[in-house]
């Protein structure tokens, strides 16, 4: 980690009393750094003050969280950045007062080293084991994210695709997910599992010229029938599936084509 800031002033670990820790009470973003500036800035910032609202949280001083973020990005050049709004500590026990005063930490960590091969060639992924339970329907960022953890297969670096008990198709366990059908990209709605992120919210308002985006539901057998996927967050942007299970998938037009639209402007490698 590079560093580590709480309500702007740097600390070297976390408060025991925190509701963090204790209830996952909180939300978060997650964003790049690129060239000394903060990516997407205004859409994490419209995601973190949407979960003050479902939450019951107090907006945090935007001024002093912004000056930090851009000081902190002028300095280190290139990062990858946890924005965290925790409910401020009021003792023991779940009840706290609404809306709750916030708590505003900033963690820094360096870019991970992007594998070019992966937005060229693609990544394999796999279903997940078990259904992913259900969680807040408005597709907030909530802290509480063991559902993801128990998804994940073990000791892997394999990305999974998670379904609802019924078979629909929510999410991969970090990143949002697209089919693409023709030239039509359909993710699925969010709730239950699946989070608004910056990334496909980015998508959904601009897609790239040639082609339209739409939120539907999709059962998993729909998967087998699409042309190609796509996964996207805002630190990796877009990669495209290359194998879902005994699925492969070889078309790459709609990939390429957002990574043209949105990766340089996050750093990131461009497929031709």
């Amino acid at each position: 980690m590079i560093g580590a800031f709480r309500n702007g002033e740097r600390v070297d670990a976390w408060p025991l009393d925190s509701r963090a820790a204790h209830y996952g009470d909180g939300a978060f973003t997650t964003l790049r750094v690129h060239e000394g500036r903060v990516c997407w800035w205004p859409q994490h910032r419209a995601r973190l003050l949407a979960a003050c609202a479902v939450l019951h949280l107090a907006e945090p001083d935007w001024p002093a969280l912004e000056a930090l973020l851009a000081r902190e990005a002028a300095a280190c050049g290139a990062a990858v950045v946890k924005v965290v709004l925790v409910a401020q500590a009021c003792g023991r026990g779940y009840a706290r007062t609404w809306p709750s005063a916030v708590e505003v930490f900033v963690l820094l960590h360096a870019s991970p080293a992007a594998v070019p091969a992966h937005y060229r060639e693609g990544v394999a992924v796999a279903f997940a084991r078990q259904p992913l339970a259900a969680a807040d329907e408005r597709g907030i960022k909530t802290l509480a994210r063991l559902a993801q953890v128990l998804a994940a297969p073990a000791a892997s670096d394999r990305e999974v695709v998670s379904c609802d008990r019924d078979g629909f198709v929510l999410a991969a366990q970090s990143a949002n997910l697209f089919a693409q059908f023709g030239d039509v990209l359909v993710t699925p709605p969010v709730g239950a599992g699946v989070i608004a992120g910056v990334t496909r919210g980015t998508l959904l308002q601009s897609p790239p010229s040639g082609f339209s985006a739409r939120v539907q539901p999709m059962h998993r057998d729909a998967l087998l029938h699409a042309d190609a996927l796509i996964l996207c967050n805002a630190v990796r942007g877009f990669v495209p599936v290359a194998r879902l299970g005994e699925r492969g998938y070889a078309r790459r037009d709609a990939a390429a084509a957002l990574m043209q639209a949105f990766h340089p402007a996050l750093g990131l490698p461009v497929s031709h």
